[in-house]
């Protein structure tokens, strides 16, 4: 039972570091336009230490487990590539080339199943943000996908998402998606007490 447990929250604390890495990571691109808006924003309080802390964070999460938040990480990287699946970046290779490079990668590092988990597992998380944030994203220029396909379709592919990572792993969802809850709930603390 205790075995059950410390592994229970030792997955839950690598997931929290790993969240909290990619919204660190997330807020470091972001800050242009979370200013335009005036959503509260970490990357303007730790400046330019934000990634040095969202590296630091991912090297403690990958120290609790390495397997599950380095295809975490890959899966936001890849996810995170979908609005600029055309444009080209210093590697000189498009967003849709650096992706397939990531999938291949984290295939090769992780497992299919891994990365299948956590693909749609942060598919899912990137939907459900971008219903949330439809109308502020909509203000700032933002590429947002509930925009772009339509709220509705937004939710039902989410919900998809979630069912396909549920199926693939049902033994990590659960921490998994309590580790992610607990990242996003004290960021939309931090917003709502932050506006």
């Amino acid at each position: 039972m205790w075995l059950e447990i410390f592994e229970f929250l030792s997955t839950v604390m690598a997931v929290v570091c790993c969240s909290a890495a990619v919204k660190l990571a997330d807020d470091y691109l972001d800050k242009d336009y979370d200013a335009v808006v005036g959503k509260p924003n970490w990357a303007r309080i730790l400046e330019q230490g934000t990634m040095l802390y969202a590296m630091f964070l991912l090297a403690l999460a990958a120290g609790i487990n390495a397997s599950l938040s380095l295809s975490l990480f890959f899966a936001s990287y890849i996810i995170g590539m979908f609005g600029s699946m055309h444009e080209r970046f210093p590697s000189r290779l498009t967003g849709f080339q650096e992706s397939f490079l990531a999938c291949i990668a984290g295939i090769i590092l992780f497992g299919w199943s891994n990365m299948l988990f956590a693909v749609s597992f942060v598919l899912a998380v990137q939907l459900f943000d971008d219903y949330i944030d439809a109308r502020s994203d909509q203000l700032a220029g933002q590429r947002n996908l509930a925009n772009r396909f339509g709220r509705m379709e937004c939710i039902i592919v989410c919900l998809a998402c979630i069912m396909i990572a549920w199926r693939v792993n049902d033994y990590l969802f659960l921490p998994v998606f309590t580790g992610t809850a607990i990242i996003y709930l004290l960021s939309f603390r931090y917003e709502r007490v932050r506006i």
